[in-house]
């Protein structure tokens, strides 16, 4: 009996976790030699999904972070974006994304609103995303 209490609460305990975890953009090393599986390359101007083979180009080129952005709405909620330029110092024309974050920090002196949207104009160290709450609030509702 006491294995499975110790047991289900171990398991409480490691679901908590993964509902709430810290967040930053992916570093250009991460980039260039991971395949990131839980982020997605879009196309900044039309924000249609990369092709692989227009991803491959995105990764050669990321050279420095630039910014992040976030933005909450009910077709992307709590999304993320992370842009980044090349060597040349051009913002390059897409970014990753990832749903379902908040700022961790929003009233950071890093933060400040674009459009409808928060950027944060620092490391990606600085710009951290909270996980998991916004999911939660998601799965809950009705469609």
């Amino acid at each position: 009996m006491f294995k499975y209490i110790a047991s289900l609460a171990a398991i409480i305990t490691l679901l908590s976790l993964q509902m709430v975890y810290a967040e930053t953009c992916p570093k250009v090393s991460e980039l260039k030699h991971l395949k990131l599986t839980s982020w997605k390359a879009y196309d900044s101007d039309d924000h249609k999904q990369l092709s692989s083979a227009r991803e491959q180009q995105f990764k050669k080129a990321v050279e420095a972070f630039v910014l992040a952005a976030w933005s909450d709405n009910k077709k992307t909620p709590g999304r993320i974006h992370c842009y980044y330029r090349d060597k040349s110092g051009s913002t390059l024309e897409a970014y990753l994304a990832k749903d379902h974050f908040k700022p961790k920090k929003l009233a950071h002196h890093y933060w400040y609103s674009v459009s409808g949207h928060m950027h944060c104009a620092a490391s990606s160290k600085e710009c951290e995303f909270e996980g998991g709450l916004l999911q939660n609030k998601q799965l809950a509702s009705r469609k």
